[in-house]
């Protein structure tokens, strides 16, 4: 039998995509914020789809009752709005002390007006003397008592070269002396951040005592003293469901502000009815008015979606929202697919930026399927039970001999909980909760 080429006809079952099904997959997995870009891009594109009024038929889940109405002509009250904001930069919190210090010379007023310009985001002076002296053409000792002057300053700590003279001015601005404070930061910094008391103790010839207390107040100074001026964009959250309880059950509602309420243009929809118009436009228009209602039913399919998840999930973990965050407990994505009849990708797609918003506050819905520790009983403990575990055994552990991670993981093991040393010092790094050696207290 001999090989060729050839044309032959075959057929074969293959599973495709339409680009509805892909758009009304890409909406589904959008967060708030990109689902509103979204809709704001649609609404440019199609002049069909236009905000509902209140009285009008649109898409939007069940609104929560209102308790107190506003009368008719009231703006809408956002306590946002009224929050105070931090809008002084370092820059001009620095030009403001160097304005009221008379008795500064000019020429040296102009030296620290450039120093401040050269600060960077966490205070420290970048340009050395030497480079700010050839660049603004002046002595070196002009230069030196520009950089005095900027010291001088508040945040204490601005204008410091390096860490440790960040930290010396700080101290110098105490009002009580620490000379054993001042000689660490000098010679012994690294030693410091290793926690190496009883070796201080030794070569300094104090007490480890006197070695903790002059640590303490180390730790207690700012090393970046500038960046409590840095001003960043605040990102809020806006939740999709809203799960609270209500006498002896939970109710689960979407949230108003997530889902903009949307409406066809009445106009529109009566001229293609009437068939008034060109076929042009009547096959424009036709367009659009598809592509609207199309819209508006992924709108309306993503926020069913999230709702039935949140539902299952309110369902699923009750425990967690009648008694605390300690009583979450192990579920994957797999049980609430099941229990919906969704494939596990839809549930993912479903959790995956979205928020809730809960009696213990707002949690993003993934937060809601924590992994699981097995346990002697038969039964699992989810990770946040245990890392609730570890944070009050840590709180009430004696500072002098504090908790090990090995010690750590004997006392779970005998609550039941299956754990290894080196998950227990994987959560309470997640915890922000620093090792044995460096809680210990002298």
């Amino acid at each position: 039998m001999r090989s060729g080429y050839g044309m032959f006809q075959q057929q074969s079952a293959k599973m495709r995509l339409t680009p509805q099904l892909r758009k009304a997959i890409s909406i589904l997995q959008l967060s708030t914020p990109e689902l509103l870009e979204v809709v704001q891009q649609e609404m440019n594109e199609n002049p069909v789809l236009e905000y509902a009024a209140a009285n009008e038929r649109s898409v939007g889940g069940p609104v929560p009752p209102r308790p107190n109405r506003k009368r008719d002509g009231d703006a809408p009250f956002d306590p946002l709005h009224h929050a105070a904001s931090n809008e002084v930069s370092l820059e001009r919190h620095l030009k403001e002390q160097l304005f009221f210090m008379k008795k500064a010379p000019q020429s040296v007023r102009r030296i620290v007006i450039f120093m401040i310009g050269n600060l960077d985001s966490n205070g420290y002076l970048v340009p050395s003397i030497c480079e700010i002296s050839d660049v603004m053409k002046v002595e070196r000792e002009f230069v030196e008592q520009a950089l005095t002057i900027l010291q001088s300053f508040e945040p204490a700590g601005v204008g410091a070269r390096n860490l440790r003279e960040c930290l010396l001015l700080q101290v110098q601005s105490l009002t009580e002396s620490f000379p054993l404070v001042a000689t660490l930061i000098r010679h012994h910094l690294k030693d410091v951040a290793d926690f190496r008391i009883h070796k201080l103790s030794q070569r300094l010839q104090a007490s480890p005592q006197e070695i903790q207390a002059a640590v303490d107040v180390i730790k207690g100074l700012n090393p970046r003293p500038g960046a409590a001026f840095h001003i960043e964009a605040i990102h809020y959250l806006m939740p999709e469901v809203v799960i609270e309880k209500s006498g002896e059950r939970l109710v689960v509602f979407t949230h108003q502000a997530a889902l903009p309420r949307l409406s066809m243009n009445g106009y529109y929809e009566r001229l293609v009815k009437e068939g008034k118009d060109t076929n042009e436009a009547a096959r424009f228009l036709t367009g659009k008015l598809q592509s609207a209602m199309f819209f508006l039913r992924c709108l309306e399919q993503r926020r069913k979606t999230i709702f039935r998840v949140a539902q299952a999930i309110a369902e699923e973990q009750s425990d967690f929202f009648w008694k605390g965050t300690a009583y979450l407990k192990p579920m994957n994505l797999k049980h609430i697919a099941s229990k919906l009849g969704m494939h596990e990708s839809t549930v993912s797609r479903a959790t995956a930026g979205k928020y809730a918003q809960t009696p213990w506050g707002i949690f993003e819905l993934k937060h809601f399927f924590p992994s699981g520790l097995p346990q002697d009983c038969g039964d699992t403990a989810s990770s946040e039970r245990v890392k609730a575990r570890l944070k009050e055994w840590i709180r009430s552990e004696n500072p002098a001999k504090p908790y090990s991670d090995p010690k750590l993981a004997v006392l779970l093991q005998e609550e039941g909980i299956q754990i290894s040393r080196r998950t227990v010092t994987k959560y309470r790094e997640e915890l922000g909760i620093s090792s044995s050696l460096r809680r210990k207290r002298i």
